[in-house]
């Protein structure tokens, strides 16, 4: 028995790599969305090398993002397979973690001063945009996926969990693919004056729905990046396993060149599949290489994902202030969302301060000045939450 309870409370490595991945994925949204929006037009022009660089790795921000929520949740998730579902802590808190996500995912969308506005000048309200799918609400599907897919595996208790992740990853990604060109199709008729507007996908459904797959404000497609959250579950499962081995040179490594292959030859492997589908007749027309670009950057995460693990084993990360960054990326956010775009109040530095009309560098000083805010903001968040902690207890008190 004594032997037992050693192995319970034997200490794991520390993974600090996994924060410093999530602190990465933040700080880029930030610089990018920043940059983004301060950076004038006439300054967004690819022949521009740095430009060209810097819309390249902003690209990188979403996939990054979705991978590694999906690998720390996951991660989380499995650190014990024998307690029941139900029983598993980790699992009620990841359902009460996609009613959170899709609560705020909402509520940062609106916008209080055009509601105001349209009952001053008693005009039609128009919340069309309320019910735009974004960043939040497309976290929370993700892992109400993962928590499904999870709840499958317990259920029929056979085999590896990372193949049931792998296997929902490629099917989601495949679906995006004929997803993709359903939209091309709609837009080409669109822009072809051949029909005034899209079908929007699935036809006939409300708008809500509709915004979750194809929809008039369909962001952030659930179809689209849940493929990076169960693919990033899948890395989860991966470590988990084998947690003692992911500090070493070789685990690294591996990641690094396998995340290289999938970015140099996925497309040609897609392209070869389509077309022996095709040829073999088992698909008329087949569209899977329109899922390469979503794998392509898959594979740079994975790339970056071994390069953190590497530093993590070679150097010593003494700024714990960097690493808290990326334990706190909700919080950092919806603060953004807020003072950038003036979610929930209508009133944000864009376009009111700024609007794509600012030279670069001083739209690099900006998206710095805010990084640095940001990471203050996080330095001297425990007294914040405290306050946004008391005020949810006297509401629930009140009810």
């Amino acid at each position: 028995m004594h032997e037992q309870n050693e192995q319970v409370i034997e200490k794991k490595p520390r993974l600090k790599f996994i924060d410093l991945a999530r602190s990465i994925a933040i700080i880029m949204m930030l610089e990018g969305h920043f940059t983004g929006a301060a950076l004038s037009t006439e300054f967004r022009d690819t022949s521009y090398l740095l430009y060209a660089i810097w819309h390249n790795i902003h690209g990188l921000t979403s996939p990054l993002f979705f991978t590694v929520t999906g690998l720390v949740f996951v991660y989380l998730l499995s650190s014990n397979n024998a307690i029941p579902y139900l029983e598993n802590i980790r699992v009620k808190k990841g359902f009460k973690r996609v009613l959170q996500l899709l609560f705020w995912g909402y509520i940062i969308q609106l916008n209080l001063w055009s509601i105001l506005k349209s009952i001053y000048y008693n005009s039609a309200f128009h919340l069309e945009w309320f019910y735009a799918f974004h960043v939040l609400q497309s976290i929370g599907g993700g892992i109400f996926l993962l928590l499904v897919i999870y709840g499958l595996y317990k259920l029929i208790g056979k085999g590896k969990l990372y193949w049931y992740y792998f296997s929902a990853g490629l099917t989601v990604f495949i679906l995006y693919a004929y997803l993709k060109n359903y939209i091309n199709i709609e837009s080409d008729l669109v822009a072809n004056q051949l029909k005034p507007n899209p079908d929007y996908f699935p036809k006939n459904a409300p708008s809500f729905i509709q915004n979750m797959f194809y929809g008039p404000y369909s962001d952030f497609s659930i179809v689209r990046y849940a493929g990076y959250t169960i693919f990033g579950g899948m890395l989860g499962s991966i470590i988990r396993m084998h947690e003692k081995q992911v500090l070493k040179l070789w685990f690294g490594l591996l990641f690094i060149f396998g995340g290289i292959f999938l970015s140099l030859f996925t497309q040609e492997t897609l392209r070869l599949v389509d077309l022996l589908l095709e040829q073999t007749g088992i698909l008329q027309d087949s569209v899977l290489e329109l899922s390469s670009t979503s794998l392509i950057r898959f594979g740079q995460v994975v790339a970056l994902l071994g390069i953190t693990m590497l530093i993590d084993k070679y150097t010593t990360i003494k700024s714990n202030l960097f690493l808290k960054i990326g334990q706190n990326t909700f919080p950092i956010y919806v603060v953004h969302v807020i003072v950038l775009y003036g979610g929930i109040f209508g009133i944000g530095l864009t376009p009111m301060v700024f609007n794509k009309d600012l030279d670069p560098i001083l739209s690099l000083g900006i998206s710095l000045a805010f990084i640095f805010l940001f990471a203050l903001f996080v330095k001297h968040i425990e007294p914040l939450e405290r306050i946004y902690f008391n005020v949810l207890q006297r509401l629930k008190l009140k009810k």
